[in-house]
């Protein structure tokens, strides 16, 4: 397969011969926006999931120029895009990996690993209202243990990482919290010897630039700081529980000024931050950010979250807040992700706001927190 057909082929995307993410649970997918599981490193080899029946399945289904269910994250957000000018996935990694031999995707049993995704434990600061305990040990500490990867199989499958560390163009640290885990700062500290020139890109909270693991970050030229945020002020302290607004204020000016380091925001929008979050934007670009700095994506779990559990006379707004900032052409990143919040404001869904306000209430007390104060026009 030349490089002219990976690109006429919609279906293609390099990563099920190239890389893959490792979840806190040991759980193997081929990317974060995969909704299949192709294997677990607690019971089965990393070699031997790369190589198995479900990632080949996959593999089949692409070059067959046919979409397998669990990428179709991806194509959703390429439905009627020609530029690349997207948030998705395969696109991007289409990019990144432009280099590799495309000969490899002409083997069904090939694999070469080029890209990792690793999250080693849920080790986290914050226990943002959105996530859980799957994710943050914060969560954890307030709901009860998670199953997490055995010891054994985190060394089985960062052996296997590290043999192949001179191989990798694109390393992606999440959790968690990356810049808290230790299991980091090995594994950057290789990276460095043997493949300083590698695109690194940390998701991060941005709570602590001053951690082991991200005094080691800041040494390598091509880093990608992925800053999780979608509110300011108190919305962001109640939303980022844990977290500090007026912290991450400061330690985005710092990574800011690092030369040659890029910075991107995470943003999630849900019935907490329906209008902050262009309030946030709207912050952002004037401290001087590029349009092509904003990710956007609606919180579709926990339900509760579910920006579609407003009213349809806020939904309303919401339209034309979204429509008026389309007119103004704002093109990139941030265009994209406007047309997709769009999008999805016709999407079914059934209403429960009540159900909302209950489980946010049992988390006020739960944290001695009152959101009712905090998220007024919310709750008018």
């Amino acid at each position: 397969m030349d490089a002219k057909q990976l690109i006429k082929n919609k279906s293609f995307c390099p990563l099920p011969w190239t890389g893959f993410i490792v979840q806190q649970n040991g759980e193997i997918r081929n990317c974060v926006l995969a909704t299949e599981v192709i294997g677990n490193i607690n019971d089965t080899p990393i070699e031997k999931i790369l190589k198995g029946e479900r990632n080949q399945k996959i593999k089949q289904q692409m070059l067959a120029n046919q979409k397998p269910n669990s990428c179709i994250g991806c194509y959703k957000l390429e439905e009627g895009k020609n530029n690349f000018d997207i948030i998705s996935q395969r696109i991007y990694y289409l990019k990144e990996l432009r280099k590799v031999d495309p000969s490899l995707y002409d083997q069904i049993a090939g694999f070469d690993l080029h890209t990792v995704d690793i999250r080693w434990t849920n080790q986290c600061n914050q226990a943002c209202v959105y996530c859980g305990p799957h994710n943050s040990s914060l969560w954890e500490k307030e709901v009860g243990p998670m199953k997490m990867m055995s010891l054994d199989a985190k060394n089985a499958v960062r052996t296997y990482i590290f043999n192949n560390v001179s191989k990798l163009k694109n390393v992606y640290l999440a959790g968690g919290e990356p810049t808290l885990m230790n299991e980091n700062i090995q594994f950057l500290n290789l990276l460095l010897e043997k493949n300083p020139e590698v695109q690194l890109r940390v998701n991060t909270n941005l709570s602590n630039t001053n951690t082991k693991v991200a005094k080691v970050i800041k040494k390598f030229k091509n880093v990608h700081w992925l800053a999780s945020v979608e509110s300011t002020g108190a919305h962001y302290n109640y939303i980022r529980y844990g977290g500090k607004w007026k912290d991450f204020c400061g330690n985005l000016e710092e990574i800011r000024q690092i030369k040659d380091h890029k910075v991107t925001f995470n943003m999630l929008w849900c019935i907490l931050n329906h209008k902050e979050l262009f309030e946030c934007i709207d912050f952002l670009k004037h401290s001087g950010f590029h349009n092509n700095s904003f990710v956007l994506g609606p919180v579709y779990t926990p339900e509760y979250l579910n920006i579609l559990n407003l009213p349809d006379h806020k939904i309303d707004e919401l339209k034309n807040i979204l429509s008026k900032r389309i007119e103004h052409a704002p093109g990139f990143l941030l265009e994209d992700g406007y047309r997709n919040l769009l999008k999805y404001l016709d999407t079914p869904f059934e209403k429960n706001l009540t159900g909302s306000f209950n489980k946010l209430s049992v988390i006020d007390k739960r944290r001695n927190l009152d959101s009712r104060k905090i998220f007024t026009e919310l709750y008018d």
